[in-house]
């Protein structure tokens, strides 16, 4: 997607959360990344309405961080309650590598990314996609921060779940967003 009609403020958030997705070792950026590039205290472009009204209702960078960082996307398998229902992992793991090969089960590593960037997920995609419609609707001529806050509302995804689990009301979050911008 081009970023030509990005404001300063969403062009930053957009990096920073690629730089978060790469500090949570994910090998895709995803909403909970963007949603931390707009709470992040190293964007340059400064205070900006999202984080604003996010900071209002109490959600901090710090605090979105944690969220974030417990939302495993892949938590480990517990041995013993597999073991409980007749699974050996062991012996998984070992008929897979004798099938596929060793490794097959390890981490991807951050060579099989595109280039060496990260790319973005299907549900980060979608929010830029909703962020022009967000745009479009509100008659504005830029995407800013505040529209990319107001598509990770719209969405059910990692964000929403961060957004949910901290409490925050999207409809009150959306008025307010909405009538800053």
């Amino acid at each position: 997607m081009p970023f030509k009609r990005f404001h300063s403020d969403a062009r930053y958030t957009v990096l920073l959360a690629r730089d978060n997705a790469k500090r949570l070792g994910s090998p895709e950026i995803h909403t909970e990344h963007m949603l931390l590039g707009l709470l992040d205290d190293a964007n340059k472009s400064g205070d900006n309405a999202a984080r604003r009204v996010l900071e209002r209702h109490g959600l901090t960078y710090g605090s979105a961080y944690d969220m974030v960082k417990r939302m495993d996307p892949n938590p480990p398998l517990d041995a013993q309650a597999l073991e409980a229902i007749g699974i050996d992992l062991d012996t998984v793991r070992d008929k897979l590598e004798a099938v596929f090969g060793k490794g097959v089960l390890d981490e991807p590593k951050e060579s099989r990314m595109r280039g060496r960037r990260r790319a973005f997920a299907q549900d980060a995609r979608k929010t830029l996609e909703l962020s022009l419609r967000e745009s479009i609707a509100l008659k504005s001529n830029y995407i800013g921060a505040g529209h990319l806050l107001l598509a990770l509302i719209r969405a059910d995804d990692g964000a929403a779940r961060v957004l949910r689990a901290a409490g925050l009301d999207p409809k009150a979050l959306r008025e307010e967003i909405t009538a800053e911008l």
